[in-house]
């Protein structure tokens, strides 16, 4: 969720365990003025106010107010970040939750998960995991040449299952990274959305069967009637 002014405001201030008397005497700025920056009903704050502040914070004028998540860096250089035209856009095409971006790519295990897919995508691993297959294979060969023991002998079954396929294991190892990291995410947003469950009773209307009338009974039992009376 995106903070407003009022509250990335309130935040800095607090972090710093300054109250809004001393903030006002180490900014020159009014205690009033600076009450009304963290109000509710704030109509508007002075450039001249937002320079101070932010100078002061060491954070960016663009972070106070909303147009940027990024506390301490500027503006960069594209062309420093090398990122493609594609990637540049991305943020701006309101394809993708942007604050959630930042934190997946924030998160202390996102460099190993990119480490993973590179080797994954590079094929590094697979020379590795060829080799390893191979002394595997080599020693399933000794074995059943100078031992000729069955397909069920239980060493013999544990070299067969050591055999590696290298996509499925890159592929798993990456698979891990995510869900690691996607726990963590869950877990750190997991009340802000929270909302008190109602509780659905379910009211079970057990509808008696409507009996079918016995006009065919009827019917017989009248004609056994008949057949009596006129018997007489």
């Amino acid at each position: 969720m995106e903070l407003s002014i009022q509250e990335r405001l309130k935040d800095l201030r607090v972090e710093r365990g300054l109250t809004l008397e001393q903030l006002a005497e180490q900014t020159h700025l009014s205690k009033s003025a600076l009450g009304s920056y963290e109000g509710d009903d704030l109509k508007d704050i002075s450039h001249y106010a937002i320079i101070k502040l932010a100078k002061f914070y060491g954070v960016t004028a663009d972070y106070l107010q909303g147009r940027s998540q990024a506390k301490n860096h500027s503006n960069a250089d594209l062309a420093d970040l090398r990122l493609s035209d594609d990637m540049i856009e991305l943020p701006e095409s309101g394809r993708v939750n942007n604050s959630l971006l930042c934190e997946l790519a924030a998160h202390p295990d996102f460099p190993r998960l990119m480490a993973d897919i590179e080797i994954y995508v590079n094929g590094v691993a697979v020379k590795q995991v060829q080799t390893v297959n191979a002394i595997v294979g080599t020693m399933s060969a000794t074995i059943m040449k100078r031992y000729n023991p069955g397909l069920t002998d239980p060493q013999l079954r544990l070299l067969i299952a050591a055999h590696i396929d290298d996509d499925s294991f890159c592929r798993y190892v990456i698979q891990q990274d995510i869900n690691k990291i996607a726990l963590d995410l869950r877990e750190t947003h997991k009340d802000d959305f929270s909302a008190p469950r109602r509780t659905i009773r379910w009211k079970i209307f057990c509808k008696p069967q409507k009996q079918r009338p016995l006009r065919a009974a009827t019917r017989n039992r009248r004609r056994w009637r008949l057949s009596v009376s006129g018997s007489n």
